[in-house]
């Protein structure tokens, strides 16, 4: 079942190794990695397996800032699924996601905000101009006010980041959002202790697509690989996720 099938991973790791090419602009650079591995590093879990093809890194100054690979994939499943109307995106990374959500017919506008030049020029360098996709060149934070209908915020690093709460706090704060949605979301919540997690509101669309993206994983008998996030970091973001949202 999607987003674990690796057939469908494959085909899209593939089709962006035939847009993107290898490139250097400024501090940031895209390159092409053979992957030799036995296994897959996937959202929430790791298997055994093969996804036979170059992975297509973005490799900034100090760290790789995207992959388009299987934990890309995965973990982005969700939001673009679900994503419609008009969509507010922080990180253009190597564009996978706003190309993704650009190819939806229920999705009408999309605006990124990234805030180094560069990254874009190297964007522009792959993919023509789409009508329905704006790239502001500027700190997210100091955008002007928009309402959007799914604002998704993929600045983290593939790892549950506690500033999550403060990002939330602060982009509500400057836009009008109906969801508002992090990477590593799912991920955070499936985490939790129940007997934590049950005194906290929590946004319904958030628990829906938690507990859709376990059943995939339950479905592509992947349960066995699943790794629970750091449980004093899961407990604490939480609890300060309690203070703003029952408010």
């Amino acid at each position: 079942m999607k987003p674990y099938d690796n057939n469908y991973i494959y085909d899209k790791v593939k089709e962006y190794n035939d847009s993107i090419s290898e490139g250097r602009i400024g501090n940031f650079e895209i390159i092409k990695k053979s992957n030799n591995s036995d296994f897959i590093d996937g959202y929430m879990c790791r298997r055994k397996g093969r996804i036979n093809t170059d992975i297509i890194e973005l490799q900034g100054p100090d760290n790789i800032w995207m992959r388009i690979s299987p934990i890309e994939i995965e973990s982005s499943y969700m939001f673009i699924k679900y994503a419609k109307g008009k969509v507010g995106i922080v990180g253009l990374g190597l564009g996978y996601v706003a190309q993704e959500l650009a190819k939806k017919s229920n999705v009408d506008e999309i605006i990124v905000y990234e805030q180094e030049k560069d990254v874009i020029d190297l964007y522009y360098s792959n993919f023509e101009d789409n009508e329905k996709i704006k790239i502001i060149n500027k700190d997210a934070f100091e955008a002007s006010s928009e309402e959007f209908n799914y604002f998704y915020v993929d600045i983290y690093e593939y790892k549950l980041h506690p500033r999550v709460v403060d990002d939330y706090i602060k982009f509500n704060e400057i836009h009008k959002i109906e969801e508002y949605l992090f990477w590593g979301l799912e991920h955070f919540l499936l985490s939790c202790k129940y007997e934590e997690i049950v005194w906290v509101y929590i946004p319904e669309l958030w628990m829906e697509i938690s507990k859709n993206i376990f059943g995939a994983l339950q479905e592509a008998n992947l349960l066995k690989y699943y790794k629970q996030l750091d449980e004093r970091l899961v407990s604490k973001v939480l609890a300060d996720f309690k203070e703003v949202l029952d408010y």
